[in-house]
């Protein structure tokens, strides 16, 4: 059995992430534009209902679920933002390996690398 890479890590947490994230945004963004407010200010005294409920439900997300939903999509950001910058210091490493030696490979033979 090949073992879990932190390539294959940060690919699945954002597999998982994305489609939370896109729901957050998208809601948020109807929410604060006004799509769905008709004129209106948004939650000003007045009741919540239809697709605007729908929309304040699925962006704050009361209760155990939503506290759940909101957990594991800050920690999914998290993971991502550490283990992007990890991949990408190990990436850079590599290329400045590459680099060192295929200097050091062109002095020794005197020729330029092709």
């Amino acid at each position: 059995m090949k073992p879990i890479t932190l390539n294959t890590l940060h690919r699945y947490a954002g597999i998982v992430t994305a489609p939370l994230l896109v729901v957050q945004a998208l809601s948020g963004l109807f929410l604060d534009f006004g799509l769905f407010r008709r004129g209106e200010e948004p939650m000003l005294g007045r009741a919540v209902s239809g697709v605007d409920a729908l929309l304040v439900r699925l962006h704050f997300g009361p209760g155990l679920i939503g506290d759940a939903y909101h957990l594991l999509l800050g920690a999914g950001i998290l993971w991502m933002a550490v283990s992007g910058w990890l991949l990408y210091l190990r990436g850079r490493r590599a290329r400045r390996k590459l680099a060192a030696n295929a200097k050091t490979g062109a002095s020794m033979t005197g020729k330029a690398p092709s």
